[in-house]
């Protein structure tokens, strides 16, 4: 899976690269080797800090935008919602 880390607005530390590219990564299992994904930083008013996820794989999106005080626990919500949204459509397309 090839990464877009994009900071809007904020400078963030590797660190947090890195843990992004981690957890997202994980999802590589659900996907061909062609799939890209494009992680988007950003820091709304009151100290929002707000992740962007968009995977793409052969004619499919799936994107997800989640939005907490701690931008760790903004990436952990937004992997989990991607995953939820990737097994609902997987399960969608076997019943067909």
């Amino acid at each position: 899976m090839k990464f877009v880390i994009t900071d809007k607005k904020v400078n963030l530390p590797d660190a947090i690269h890195k843990y992004a590219e981690k957890k997202v990564g994980k999802l590589d299992r659900f996907f061909k080797e062609d799939a890209t994904a494009a992680i988007t930083f950003s820091v709304e008013k009151e100290r929002n800090n707000k992740v962007e996820v968009t995977v793409r794989s052969s004619g499919t999106i799936f994107r997800v935008s989640e939005s907490t005080s701690d931008m760790y626990a903004s990436i952990d919500a937004a992997v989990t919602t991607l995953e939820r949204q990737i097994r609902k459509n997987k399960t969608r397309l076997e019943k067909r």
